[in-house]
């Protein structure tokens, strides 16, 4: 008895689904393609027009205006599928993107701007993913570096702990390689004229494998801003002609020469509004650029910018604050520094102490404790030097 009423239930089922689509099935042509339009299948609706090109007795009496139809509705579809698809993305959204387009080419399997577009919002996303590695690489780097720091200071008072000197080992041992993979991401900015994601990724390679190949890429990073840094003095200094010892002129041509002067004064009063407006946006970028760099703990540039603020007057009460802050983060800095050549120095790392002192002093010029110690660490790999070059010392 069930068995029946199961089998009475499959052959309802399947007469309900048979009469669900009676009417796609028996209906006429256009009847055929104005249901497969509603249902946006438009690739359905054209292989009807198709099989009615085919046909020798075709059932759509106008095949042209029904094709041109069909297209009309094609390109609209397409554009808000593009539409729809390029808002999802720009709010991160990639997942409902890329479903809207395996949907849409399901109906449209031969729409070229569709395809293009699922091309390039593929292209785009790599791109996305990308550069969201590259700022988890960045942030790991910063994060490393300051663990480091933390790390060797806290070993500077056990120097018999075995233990503490493996782990810190294996810091500084990751820290390179972190260090060289960020190389190689900043190497490639250089290459495409991208400084400004050199100067973010190179000085923190740097910080955190000092290898000859990092110091070099460094020193290209320098010497790609220096023209930039050029054309930024020169625009903020108006050029201004060399001047020329000139002769006594005579009375009257004196005059003229005095009203020419009153004249250019007053042609340069006319034209200071719009130099002001200019120095204006120039102080605004650099009180920026400072204040970023003050955030990202970029001392050396953050002391370069507060320079240029300083020398066109700018004294306000951020300015100030940006300041006092970063004096007392460079200091701060400054004394990590000093206690890791420290730790370098008593492990007789006397390259490692050297190069980590330099890089307080390149912050703290005026120290003298750092003077001192760089002095003294000189001489000291002058005499190994000296040694190793005798062979009285073991390499």
């Amino acid at each position: 008895m069930k068995r029946f009423v199961w089998l009475c239930g499959i052959m309802l089922a399947s007469h309900i689904a048979g009469c669900a689509s009676l009417n796609t099935s028996t209906g006429t042509a256009k009847e055929q393609i104005d249901y497969w339009l509603d249902r946006q299948e438009y690739g359905k609706a054209l292989a009807v027009v198709t099989d009615s090109k085919n046909s020798p007795s075709p059932a759509i009496p106008n095949l042209q205006e029904t094709q041109e139809k069909i297209n009309a509705h094609i390109a609209s579809y397409e554009q808000q599928v593009i539409a729809k698809a390029e808002k999802a993305a720009a709010t991160n959204d990639w997942g409902t993107a890329f479903d809207v387009y395996r949907d849409a080419l399901s109906r449209v399997p031969d729409s070229t701007p569709l395809q293009q577009g699922e091309r390039q919002l593929i292209q785009r996303h790599a791109e996305h993913l990308q550069s969201l590695e590259l700022e988890r690489l960045i942030a790991k780097g910063e994060w490393t570096f300051k663990d480091l720091e933390t790390s060797k200071v806290a070993e500077a008072n056990k120097p018999n702990s075995w233990l503490g000197r493996y782990l810190l080992n294996r810091k500084i041992a990751n820290a390179h390689d972190l260090g060289l993979e960020l190389a190689e991401y900043g190497k490639s900015a250089l290459e495409r004229k991208d400084l400004p994601l050199a100067k973010r990724i190179l000085p923190l390679a740097l910080n955190l494998s000092n290898t000859t190949e990092i110091r070099a890429l460094n020193t290209q990073l320098q010497e790609a801003l220096k023209p930039e840094a050029r054309k930024e003095e020169e625009a903020r200094t108006p050029n201004e002609p060399p001047r020329i010892a000139e002769k006594p002129l005579p009375a009257p041509r004196a005059r003229a020469e005095v009203q020419t002067k009153e004249q250019t004064k007053e042609q340069a009063r006319e034209e200071r509004p719009a130099t002001h407006g200019q120095e204006q946006k120039d102080t605004k970028r650099l009180m920026d650029e400072f204040r970023k760099a003050c955030q990202e703990k970029n001392f050396v540039e953050a002391q370069q910018l507060m320079l240029q603020l300083k020398k066109q007057g700018v004294d306000t009460q951020e300015f100030q604050q940006l300041r006092k802050q970063l004096a007392s983060d460079v200091a701060t800095h400054v004394k990590h520094l000093i206690k890791i050549g420290v730790v370098h120095y008593r492990q007789q790392q006397y390259d490692e102490a050297l190069n980590v002192w330099k890089q307080a002093q390149a912050l703290d010029p005026t120290n003298e404790q750092l003077t001192a110690r760089i002095k003294r660490v000189t001489r000291v790999t002058e005499k190994l030097q000296n040694l190793r070059t005798k062979g009285g010392a073991p390499q």
